[in-house]
């Protein structure tokens, strides 16, 4: 397509405080999280930082990590970000499949293309822009010129099915792309990773490189294309021969280490060698190291500037940046904070001044409402698996997180688990329901089963804390239990499962409300569809549950529908269509009233943003739609008075909402 030029958002000031609001959708009032990290780059004069995150673009100012703008956030999930060789633009592709190039000193950017690419670079000579997308057997290398926008060629290659990631050689010459051996005919899991190689000017396959032990993590070209560095996932770096497809020679001892290889414009090779907590820095081909540090959980993206003096180590929730003084030995270490994963889990605190996140693969992340600071529990340990967050009836903020089999409760800001809770030889799985009067606990596990713990208190036990003990084990599902959720007496329990039956290619639903007490089930809860041709197309996750805070009414979403159930009786009460947008509902959560629900859903093709709606319960009209999360919402919390909304995303934000021109 043609090239157009837009205006995109001009540069903000430093301001810290004025973040949260920076480029906000329509209703809300701030937004908390700068996005999950989906790529980064170093501007060559070393003035800039940039972080493709899955809200938008942020360029941050070096050294000082200072946010100077944030741009592109119309569709966000920016995958690719890439400077040119002067650090005057910076080009960004994102899940949507638009291709930009932006002037960073004007704020302009031209839109190149808006095709799905999965990875773009610049032309070491800045004369040239390539991107390319080789998954799905579809196959194809685009050139541009960046400073018109013009297309200079469009390539064809013949790729396997799954070819990821993809790097460029600097000259822009070769493709090379990584590819899987499960979804390769005639290979399977045992014969490793394969890089293939293309000309990126003929569409030519010139080598397939096979070979490699372990799986490869990252790989990179020479300056000069003729030889090819793949780390693996296990502390070695093989390097090939670009042209004969033969392996040269293979760097190892590094431990358990991802290896993360780099080529110096002068050739040498270096490496980051990345573990759970540690990063080193080596010299690969005089074993030396350089330098190692400290960094918090296990690493996502990992980038070297292009002098191989600064790295970037990202984990779930900080940056760190590694930087080598070109006149000493000295190193320096820097930290950028905001940018976070998906979260389950919200809740605030009893006054309201503090809002807790249970976040993926890290622990639970505390944000004062006022100051829109992010700020970590005092006394935590290093990051643990999923968080869920709950408010307790004494006003506690407690989370929960899973380690092997054992299912651990904490008070935030303790240092160790308050209780240590087990489902025998059961693997637990991530489904999980805190009762609102803080004594039950419900978890589900593989086989289908739901436990259920009972909080004793400090009376009727020999503890000073009280004591957690197993209390009932829930059996009759068949397919996994997708969703769990209290009555507000703890006395009922409603779950929502999903999966396909070995008899039928549809997916089947099944929905349940239980006697806690008793440890039986009340009723099965009908879930048959409205229409039948949903029903055959609709995903196997697609399950949300919530009970009303009367404890009357049960809200469970399935794929294209909200249903209101009878709390008492099972009977269905109302089935609320859901618009385009919203097939996927699979976040609920009624308002402290009882008179609202709110839900939020998977993101769908072609959706730029995924709708919140509002919806009243005694008419089921929508009164109220917000967008602003680029894909999934996984979770929602009012406000006591229930004037605010709070959503959180996969894509690594969180947003307030103001309810209060719709009530």
């Amino acid at each position: 397509m043609g090239n157009r030029n837009i205006q995109a958002a001009t540069s903000l000031s430093p301001n810290e405080s004025d973040i949260a609001k920076w480029a906000l959708p329509e209703g809300a009032i701030a937004r908390l999280g700068r996005g999950n990290v989906g790529s980064m780059a170093f501007s060559p004069d070393g003035q800039y930082f940039a972080v493709g995150s899955w809200i938008g673009l942020w360029l941050y100012e070096l050294p000082t990590l200072s946010p100077i703008a944030l741009w592109d956030t119309e569709r966000g999930m920016t995958g690719s970000v890439s400077f040119s060789p002067d650090g005057s633009q910076i080009v960004t592709a994102t899940s949507g499949g638009n291709i930009k190039v932006w002037d960073i000193e004007r704020g302009i950017c031209t839109i190149m293309d808006d095709r799905g690419k999965q990875e773009i670079s610049f032309a070491r000579d800045g004369q040239h822009l390539a991107g390319a997308n080789c998954r799905m057997e579809k196959g194809k290398i685009y050139v541009w010129c960046p400073h018109t926008g013009t297309k200079v060629r469009e390539t064809e290659v013949q790729s396997p099915y799954d070819a990821y990631p993809l790097c460029f050689s600097p000259d822009l010459s070769l493709l090379a792309g990584k590819n899987n051996p499960q979804k390769r005919p005639g290979r399977n899991i045992a014969d490793g990773d394969s890089i293939t190689i293309w000309h990126v000017e003929t569409g030519e396959q010139i080598a397939d490189i096979i070979g490699h032990p372990e799986p490869v993590r990252k790989f990179c070209f020479s300056p000069c294309g003729q030889f090819l560095a793949a780390g693996d996932w296990h502390g070695a770096v093989h390097v090939w021969n670009v042209e004969s497809g033969q392996l040269e020679t293979t760097y190892t001892d590094y431990g358990e280490s991802q290896m993360y290889p780099y080529f110096l414009p002068e050739g040498e090779l270096i490496t980051a060698a990345v573990s759970e907590r540690k990063v080193e820095i080596w010299h690969v081909e005089k074993g030396e190291k350089l330098d190692e540090f400290e960094h918090r959980g296990n690493s996502k993206f990992v980038s070297f500037s292009d002098c191989g003096t600064q790295l970037a180590v990202a984990s779930e929730s900080e940056i760190k940046i590694w930087t080598k003084d070109n006149n000493s030995d000295a190193h320096a270490l820097s930290t950028l904070h905001g940018h976070i994963p998906t979260m389950d889990t919200l809740a605030f605190s009893a006054d309201e001044k503090t809002l807790a996140a249970g976040l993926w693969w890290d622990n639970v992340l505390l944000w004062d409402v006022a100051s829109k600071r992010s700020y970590r529990p005092k006394g935590e340990k290093l990051p643990g698996t999923l968080h869920h967050v709950y408010l307790s009836t004494s006003g506690k903020l407690l989370s929960t997180c899973r380690d092997g089999n054992l299912l651990k409760v904490w008070e935030v800001g303790k240092r160790e688990p308050i209780a240590e809770l087990t489902a025998a030889e059961a693997k637990l799985m991530r489904a999980e329901a805190f009762d609102p009067t803080q004594h039950r606990l419900a978890r589900v596990d593989t086989e289908h089963n739901i436990h259920v713990w009972e909080y004793t208190s400090i009376a009727e036990s020999e503890s000073e804390d009280g004591a957690w003990k197993k209390y009932t084990t829930l059996v009759g599902h068949t397919r996994y239990i997708k969703g769990l959720a209290f009555s507000p007496d703890g006395k009922r329990l409603a779950s929502i499962a999903a999966g396909i039956p070995d008899t039928a290619k549809a997916p089947e639903r099944d929905a349940r409300l239980w006697d806690v007490d008793v440890g039986e089930e009340i009723t099965k809860l009908a879930t048959k569809f409205s229409d039948s041709k949903l029903y055959r197309s609709s995903a196997v996750n697609i399950a949300g549950i919530a009970f009303s805070p009367r404890g009357d009414i049960i809200a469970g979403g399935q794929f294209g529908e909200i249903i209101l159930w009878d709390a008492t009786d099972g009977k269905t009460l109302m089935k609320i269509p859901q618009p385009r947008g919203n097939l996927r509902p699979i976040a609920l959560c009624f308002s402290p009233c009882g008179q609202y629900l709110a839900s939020g859903s998977w993101w769908q093709t072609r959706l730029q943003k995924v709708p919140i709606r509002l919806w009243e319960v005694a008419t089921g009209e929508n009164i109220a739609t917000f967008c602003g999360h680029t894909t999934d919402v996984q979770c929602f919390t009012f406000s006591q008075d229930g004037t605010l909304l709070v959503s959180g995303g996969h894509d690594g934000a969180i947003y307030l909402w103001d309810l209060t021109p719709y009530l």
